[in-house]
């Protein structure tokens, strides 16, 4: 008789693992169902123990254990990829049930026994169950290479054969389905036997099939997929890509939000891997790494992307609003374009916002911009209930929405938004013989609907493509004629990182061009607008670093918020929990409230700590503790 210490694969059991007794001695990192609140889930083998070594412990349990009858389990996992999640719910203040569920295919935990493997070489469990988080492991080889995007897919071809001459196995994870697809079409011809793609857009059956045929294979394997496959145990996995690195999609979006990024790394220590990361510009954060040496370069750095398109900034404060805020979103300039776009069957496509952010504030009498008095960054107004304001969702500037026009002095202050069906009325007006196509969330809501429209796009010259940001992905050949149709209502959104994904976002769309590039702003001198045109890399990342040096941002701390959900009383309650639980921590409580759905409401708190010392454990512990209705984000996209 053995007692297993189980870990429950679900994000709505808060404890970190269950004891059960059981006949078999079960394996590491295999999956049993387990019997919790009257339901059957999928549980992770941690530790197996017999129960003559653990008669002591067993008197000393308050409650009786339950018996797992009629096991069926299913070795699943590596012991390295159990120690990763191990290692981040730590980082999350989570469970690592929490993490397994957000990392690894539904499909695999509900059907373990068709993705079981047998190791032909021994486990020793008594040292895999032994292994703690804080058990030392050598520094993670980790290297960074900052190109465009064919040169980066040459260099990985190159890598896979490297690694395929020395008997590895190489992972290549993208960020989105598309992403994947699409370098998989480019990927060695001879190596297609042990090549293994998968996305959450395969069936089922599918998806078990190739997750199995790819961890069984004998051969080396190279992986292209996203990054809820790295579960997948192979041994000889020896280096880990992870290619456009600054997206937001390698952020889960559910709890506890694991950024994908940090979770391939923590992989990559216990696997003694080689990490790299790679994208056209990649994140501050990586790149300040490679400046303190903890990265090496794979190639050297490029910092001067060369582009032969020729690129305008037209100064849209000459577009004066009516008093209404209604405006014309589309420039002279961009008119003429999308005219000889037409004339020349040529394509143009013209870069929107997503829809719902929040509209800038313009002036009626003299167009200008209301900005932060500490930055370029637009204010954003705000309804509260004790009146309207003014916000910076970069630095939490806050002023009163009384105010003048800092310009002209001018009381006509309006808010605005020029959405992406704004910009389609306008251009259809203009062209109304030019075939203009719409990619966003309202009409394009499926990966399949985007790629249909892309192909209907570049097979027809003359046309106009308008898509926010999920467009970017399927924009895989160039295109003679790009526009940005409002690059100041992207820098609105709240989040801190904006004016380096801004400058992503320009990059990107400025390597796409060959032809002619025309950016839309009220604000032509603001310092992302400048860099990125003109392809100046590094002088934007040393302002940006030293700025977020000064401001104790990351990479020199981690921000932790904590989302209080409910109705107005309650949340008052929960604050002072929280603010007690953690006043040794200077917890910052904003105490404006934000209408959710059902009536209810929610409040915010923030938390700064050292990203040296983090994880704290005594600080996990009491994040840990909080109430299921407290959402804890650890490096949350937005401070408020």
């Amino acid at each position: 008789m053995y007692v297993s210490n189980v870990i429950p694969i679900s994000r709505g059991i808060t404890k970190e693992s269950l004891s059960y007794f059981s006949k078999e001695d079960l394996p590491v990192g295999s999956v049993v169902s387990i019997p919790i609140r009257g339901k059957s889930t999928p549980g992770l083998v941690h530790s197996t123990v017999s129960v003559r070594d653990y008669k002591s412990e067993l008197r000393e349990l308050p409650y009786a254990l339950k018996k797992l009858d009629r096991v069926k389990a299913s070795l699943v996992f590596l012991p390295e990829f159990m120690e990763a999640a191990t290692r981040a719910s730590d980082f999350y203040a989570s469970s690592t049930g929490a993490v397994l569920s957000s990392m690894v295919p539904k499909a695999v935990l509900d059907d373990p026994r068709k993705v079981k493997v047998s190791y032909t070489e021994k486990t020793n469990k008594k040292e895999a169950s032994a292994t703690t988080v804080d058990s030392v492991k050598p520094r993670v080889e980790k290297v960074v290479l900052q190109a465009d995007r064919e040169e980066r897919f040459s260099t990985y071809r190159g890598l896979v054969r490297e690694a395929f001459a020395r008997g590895q196995s190489v992972y290549i994870c993208m960020p989105t389905i598309y992403e994947v697809e699409q370098f998989a079409l480019t990927s060695e011809r001879g190596i297609n036997k042990y090549t293994f793609v998968l996305h959450s857009a395969l069936s089922k059956a599918e998806l078990l099939k190739r997750w199995s045929n790819a961890s069984s294979e004998e051969h080396p394997v190279l992986i292209i997929a996203t990054g809820n496959f790295l579960g997948i145990p192979r041994k000889d996995l020896k280096n880990i890509i992870i290619d456009h690195e600054s997206s937001g999609a390698y952020r889960t979006q559910v709890r506890p939000f694991v950024n994908i990024r940090i979770f391939a790394e923590l992989l990559s220590r216990e696997l003694g891997a080689r990490l790299i990361l790679g994208d056209t510009f990649l994140r501050i954060e990586t790149l300040y790494a490679h400046e303190e040496e903890e990265a090496a370069e794979l190639e050297p750095l490029r910092f001067r992307p060369m582009s032969q398109a020729e690129q305008v900034v037209i100064d849209m404060r000459k577009n004066k609003p009516s008093t209404k805020g209604i405006y014309n979103a589309v420039s002279d300039e961009l008119s003429e374009l999308i005219h000889k776009t037409r004339e020349n069957s040529e394509h143009l496509f013209i870069f929107s916002a997503r829809r719902g952010l929040a509209p800038t504030t313009v002036c009626c009498d003299c167009g200008g911009l209301v900005r932060s008095t500490k930055s370029d960054a637009p204010m954003v107004l705000h309804k509260t209930s004790r009146g309207n304001i003014f916000v910076c969702h970069q630095n939490g500037e806050i002023r009163s929405a009384a105010e003048r026009c800092v310009h002209c002095g001018g009381w006509k202050l309006t808010a605005l938004g020029a959405g992406i069906q704004l910009i389609e009325e306008q251009v259809k007006n203009i062209a109304p013989n030019s075939k203009v196509f719409r990619v966003d969330k309202d009409t394009t809501n499926t990966p399949k609907k985007v790629k249909e429209k892309m192909d209907e796009f570049y097979a027809t010259p003359g046309s106009v493509l308008i898509g926010t940001e999920m467009a970017l992905p399927y924009l895989a050949m160039p295109i003679e004629n790009t526009a940005i149709a409002a690059i100041d209502s992207v820098l609105a959104i709240p989040d801190y990182r904006i004016e380096a994904k801004v400058f992503a976002l320009l990059l990107s769309i400025r390597a796409l061009t060959q032809k002619k590039l025309l950016v839309q702003t009220r604000n032509k001198d603001q310092r992302v607008i400048k860099y990125a045109i003109a392809g100046n890399l590094l002088d934007f990342y040393r302002e940006e670093i030293d700025v977020r040096r000064a401001l104790n941002y990351p990479p020199f701390a981690y921000f932790i918020s904590i989302t209080i959900l409910g109705k107005k009383p309650k949340i008052e309650e929960d604050i002072k929990l929280v603010e007690e639980s953690l006043k040794e921590y200077d917890v910052s409580v904003f105490s404006a409230f934000t209408s959710e759905s059902a009536g209810s409401q929610s409040a915010h708190a923030l938390i700064r700590v050292s990203a040296d010392t983090w994880p704290d454990q005594k600080l996990v512990k009491k994040l840990r503790s909080l109430p299921p209705h407290m959402t804890v984000q650890i490096d949350p996209p937005k401070l408020i």
